[in-house]
């Protein structure tokens, strides 16, 4: 596939992020078709509309119901073609997205050039709240032919291809969406492996096989269904049962067993790590403010309590990869020194209490326990308050792409590095915190104009010490997503932060 000339780059630093291993079972001969794929987590997707499915668990159906534009190789560190064949560059300004020809959607109608320009546009409609909207604020672009489009970035961006992975990677037929309106997030038409029969929120999506998709003789499965079972004991459970056959797990404790009974595991090391955005609104915006609450949060005790299987995370990228900086550490527990800042800050503004809200995903035991935790180790300071806000999949991620929160829950999602530009640039697509710091700006800025690999590993690393410094986003569990099978299960790779390639995956009968 044709990149910028900066692709050798993006595989270089991507590979800092993301180490995915798999532990195969035995050869299996050519993929079989057939069978159910039922796969589980523990929250339901938000929608399964391409402008508003961009974000956690809703990458998950969107990939299966429309493909994407292109794909990010966790293994490789590469982008590699999906519904276009290519996307190449000469500068990282302007761009050339060609589509495979002859493709069509599930409603007959063509997905060509005039469809992706449609579905771009359409993000840009406010009323949508579309958390792909500053990411396609950042490029225009023309259509050539049925196949061809150019895209044109308002700066020089060697690390476009990742948009299109994600933000941009989705295309629903305009047709239908015209026709359908509000309703077509509950009833989608792609072009993608899979078409969507059913969905009951927050139980189970039902996905059927696509036998119009391009990737012929793929997919190799007839169903996938996707259950929402928020506890990990009960997805395991459902596992060794047999009621589920694809599972996603954080932590080592379930792969760890699922490894002795025999079962098959990919695993990823992604970006960041399980723990809290920050807000920059409100007392937040005060940098003192959320200082105090880096000098409160104790990564040992949440892991200790919560997930004893687990490492701590004690730097924001862990050693061992390119990106590592020993410097870019949580500050040392210090109860006094927040309970001075709190002083500070009250006495300033009205001497009045500090009161904060957490947005964490409702259903879950273990995230409930990590929240009562966060709210005793920030209740320690005298006049400041945690109040918990548990949240389902559709209100969590309302909550995430709107800022509404003080606190959040929060993974950065997927390996790419460009992730970082994304969460905490000023302008970055998925900036709902509010978040804006000159010398982050700067840095992220270089790590899109440059081609240079050792002026962007130095300018990622210089923007992770002031976001940590800065306490923009504080995690206490190192970012490792793992796929849990039994042996029937085949070709099973990991997409995204929390989903896999279905069309690619088969059982053997």
């Amino acid at each position: 596939m044709a990149l910028s000339a900066g692709a050798a780059l993006t595989l270089l630093l991507s590979s800092c992020s993301s180490d995915s291993t798999a532990t195969p079972s035995d050869q299996a001969g050519e993929p079989q078709r057939g069978g159910t794929l039922a796969y589980s987590y523990n929250t339901d997707a938000q929608s399964v509309d391409p402008v508003t499915c961009a974000i956690g668990i809703g990458l998950a159906p969107c990939q299966a119901v429309y493909g994407a534009l292109l794909y990010y190789d966790l293994v490789s560190g590469e982008i590699t073609p999906g519904m276009a064949e290519s996307f190449s560059s000469e500068d990282g300004k302007v761009w050339t997205l060609a589509l495979r020809p002859g493709l069509t959607f599930t409603d007959g109608t063509p997905f060509n050039a005039e469809s992706v320009a449609f579905n771009w546009q359409r993000t840009l409609d406010p009323k949508l709240l579309s958390p792909s909207m500053a990411a396609a604020k950042t490029i225009s672009w023309s259509v050539v032919d049925d196949t061809t489009l150019t895209v044109t970035s308002n700066e020089v961006n060697h690390q476009l291809p990742f948009m299109l992975t994600e933000s941009l990677a989705f295309v629903g037929s305009p047709t239908a969406i015209t026709q359908k309106g509000a309703d077509f997030g509950n009833s989608p038409v792609g072009a993608g492996p899979f078409v969507m029969t059913s969905w009951a929120r927050g139980t189970e999506m039902v996905l059927d096989r696509n036998p119009g998709y391009w990737d012929q003789p793929r997919p190799y499965v007839d169903r996938v269904v996707v259950k929402t079972i928020p506890a990990d004991d009960q997805r395991f459970n459902a596992l060794q049962s047999g009621d589920v056959n694809v599972m996603m797990v954080n932590g080592s404790k379930y792969p760890s067993r699922a490894k002795s009974a025999g079962m098959d595991l990919v695993q990823s090391n992604l970006l960041g790590g399980q723990g809290v955005r920050l807000s920059s609104r409100g007392a937040l915006a005060d940098p003192a403010v959320r200082a105090a609450v880096g000098k409160l949060i104790d990564n040992d005790q949440i892991m200790a309590a919560v997930y004893p299987d687990d490492p701590v995370a004690t730097h924001f990228i862990p050693e061992g990869s390119p990106l590592h900086d020993v410097s870019a550490t949580w500050p040392a527990k210090d109860v006094a020194g927040a309970q001075k800042l709190i002083d500070e800050y009250r006495a300033s503004n009205g001497g009045g209490n500090v009161v904060l809200s957490y947005v964490t995903t409702a259903g879950s035991p273990a995230l409930t326990q990590v929240a009562e935790l966060l709210q005793a180790q920030l209740e320690q300071v005298d006049g400041l308050k945690l109040e918990i806000k548990p949240l389902d999949g559709a209100g969590f991620a309302s909550a995430l792409t709107s800022g509404n929160f003080d606190l959040i829950l929060n993974a950065l999602g997927g390996a790419h590095p460009d992730n970082l530009y994304r969460t905490f640039h000023t302008e970055g697509s998925g900036n709902t915190a509010g978040y804006s710091d000159p010398i982050v700006d700067q840095a992220l800025e270089m790590t899109h104009s440059s081609n240079d690999q050792a002026v962007v590993k130095e300018a990622y690393q210089t923007a992770i010490r002031q976001i940590v410094d800065t306490t923009a986003y504080r995690f206490w569990r190192p970012a490792v997503a793992t796929l849990i099978t039994p042996k029937s299960v085949h070709g099973v790779e990991a997409a995204y932060q929390y989903w896999f390639r279905p069309e690619l995956a088969w059982v053997q009968k």
